[in-house]
């Protein structure tokens, strides 16, 4: 077999379900390739999957850890034992869309200065459905040079690893990858291969990234490891880049901004999820990266440990804007200032909606808001309830109908959705089936009696 141009690198434990999709995808791709899977110690059928396609296809090799090293082992394995002069890492869960790595491999031989291209994804839940888009950092094709390109990936890991082709030399003049804990060993990457050379982008979706309970991401940011772990990041970049660091002195006060909101965010996320503990801790990671937010910071513990969800959310909106302010001019820290600005089209809506729940719904009435964690609606409609869902996104029809019930049976009445959340009656088609017709319906929002929808 000739030399391949790309070496496409799959590191894989215990993904036997999605692992046939994803091969499938690489070696459909139309240019001269080879396909490396490393199995790390899966205790499933993922073997078997593996051996089968390579016993078929000779562009296939497997590497095996007979026990469990870790997906950092199992990326430098891949890097160790790849011979194209381009590699491209798929996640064992996702899946490249036709033609993918030809377009990222052109961007790579046009541009000798660019030492890696990364892009967009379609973003998918466990079953394949498409999930809205995340924000884009860039709204066109780009090519970022390296000190502003490192600044910006200092603040926000924007690369979807599935997406990620490199140089083999720049990844090994990088140093390939290096463990910070169970998550974010990819950013620390990116971050060392944005010093090789500048850093592409295409604007055109490349692949597909799936959302599930069972990875990485979805775990360690349920238990609060993966802000952890970025702040490992974040010290590692500064201490090992101090020549780029020193060009601009506000680069450590940015990250360590951007850190804070991530802080500030995960707080409310574990907040949601009953994880009070980890919360706390995520507030003291951003007290000690923003000392100066130390007042702030302990006005929304106190509004969080009281329960009063709407003090809390004015409170996190506030600290988030003085975040945004430490980042003008930066990509994070535009999305951030979206995040926390006052929308007032936004609430007006709801202060209309509002007048209508209280004329259609009794007193006693306990309401579930689809607002995406925003208590403002209970507030202004004077009515007890939660927010819709009551943490993380359901991952199916089944898990959104069944979180509905759970709801119900701890006294749930009737539940609203704006207009801006209507895309969930879409998404969700059997929690719209369970919820039948609604009790009011305008421009505005859908009202449902779940009493009567039962």
């Amino acid at each position: 077999m000739s030399a391949p141009l790309v070496s496409v690198c799959v590191p894989v434990r215990n993904a036997e379900r999605f692992l046939g999709e994803a091969l499938a995808s690489a070696l459909a791709q139309p240019l001269a390739l080879e396909l490396l899977v490393c199995d790390d110690g899966s205790g499933d059928g993922t073997a078997a999957v593996a051996a089968s396609l390579a016993a078929r296809d000779p562009r296939v090799r497997v590497l095996r850890h007979r026990r469990p090293r870790g997906v950092v082992a199992a990326r430098n394995a891949l890097l160790a034992a790849a011979r194209g002069p381009y590699v491209a890492w798929l996640d064992a869960d996702d899946a490249y869309l036709p033609g993918a790595l030809a377009a990222q491999v052109d961007v790579l031989e046009r541009g000798p200065g660019v030492a890696v291209v990364h892009a967009a994804a379609e973003i998918v839940e466990e079953s394949g459905r498409r999930l809205p888009p995340w924000r884009r950092p860039f709204d066109g094709d780009a090519v970022e040079e390296s000190p502003a390109a490192f600044g910006e990936l200092l603040l926000a890991n924007e690369f979807v690893t599935s997406t990620v082709v490199a140089r083999r030399s720049a990844l090994l003049a990088a140093g390939g990858f290096v463990s910070v804990g169970p998550s974010s060993s990819d950013w620390d990457c990116w971050l060392r291969l944005a010093l090789q050379g500048a850093v592409a982008y295409r604007a055109a979706p490349v692949a597909r990234y799936r959302q599930h309970a069972a990875s990485i991401s979805a775990a360690t940011r349920a238990t609060g490891a993966r802000l952890r772990c970025d702040a490992r990041v974040i010290r590692r970049a500064l201490h090992l880049s101090p020549r780029i660091a020193r060009q601009d002195m506000q680069w450590s006060r940015r990250a360590r901004s951007a850190l804070a909101a991530k802080a500030l965010l995960a707080a409310g996320d574990l907040h949601l999820r009953g994880e009070r503990r980890a919360a706390l801790r995520a507030l003291a990671l951003a007290a000690r990266q923003r000392p100066d937010l130390a007042r702030g910071l302990a006005r929304l513990a106190r509004a969080s440990a009281s329960g009063d969800d709407y003090a809390a959310f004015v409170a996190s909106n506030a600290l988030l804007d003085r975040c945004a302010g430490a980042l003008v001019g930066t990509r994070y820290g535009d999305a951030l200032a979206d995040r926390a600005a006052p929308d007032p089209d936004w609430e007006a809506t709801l202060r209309r909606i509002a007048r209508t729940v209280r004329t259609i719904t009794p007193p006693d009435a306990i309401l579930g808001t689809v607002t995406k964690w925003d208590p403002t609606l209970l507030r202004l409609s004077g009515r007890r309830g939660r927010n819709f869902p009551a943490a993380a996104y359901p991952p199916d029809d089944a898990a959104a109908v069944a979180h509905l019930e759970e709801q119900q049976a701890q006294g749930l009445s009737h539940l609203v959705v704006p207009s801006a959340s209507l895309w969930w009656l879409d998404h969700y088609a059997g929690l719209a089936a369970r919820l039948r017709a609604p009790l009011h319906a305008d421009a505005d929002c859908l009202i449902f009696d779940l009493d009567a929808a039962a």
